[in-house]
């Protein structure tokens, strides 16, 4: 169907699977229903880079003993003696955070936002966090 024809249903796109799957590598909408929910279906380089722009990266912050990484609205910080390690700590942070999310705290109302967040990381190796960590931005000064 064309975007203009409405939604395709599951079982139509699972007839197609590996065509949908082609227009999706292309970045061509794949978009279907499944009862009343809707899906898509999209590489994960755009959601990655979707999701890099749509989740606050952590503040970054150099302190006298070292640095402390944190992400407000969310649990997860770590420190470091230097910035690598910092980096490092909060990466491995990260994916404790998104494993404990997935396994019992996505139904929790205070952990219901964080579903974009715990998306990125799974769609992210360990090397692209860490890019999305440090981006372009200046440490804070410790305060």
């Amino acid at each position: 169907m064309g975007i203009a024809d409405g939604r395709d249903t599951a079982t139509d796109v699972r007839r197609s699977w590996r065509e949908q799957l082609d227009r999706a590598a292309t970045r061509v909408p794949v978009v279907f229903t499944r009862g009343s929910e809707e899906f898509a279906v999209l590489p994960v380089a755009l959601l990655r880079d979707t999701l890099r722009r749509s989740v606050r990266p952590p503040v970054v912050v150099a302190e006298d003993a070292g640095w402390s990484l944190l992400l407000e609205g969310h649990p997860v910080a770590a420190d470091g003696g230097d910035l690598s390690e910092a980096v490092g700590n909060f990466v491995h942070a990260l994916r404790d955070y998104a494993d404990a999310w997935v396994e019992r705290l996505h139904d929790v109302p205070n952990h219901r936002d964080a579903a974009l967040l715990v998306h990125l990381v799974a769609a992210s190796s360990d090397d692209e966090l860490r890019s999305w960590v440090v981006g372009d931005a200046e440490p804070a000064p410790a305060t």
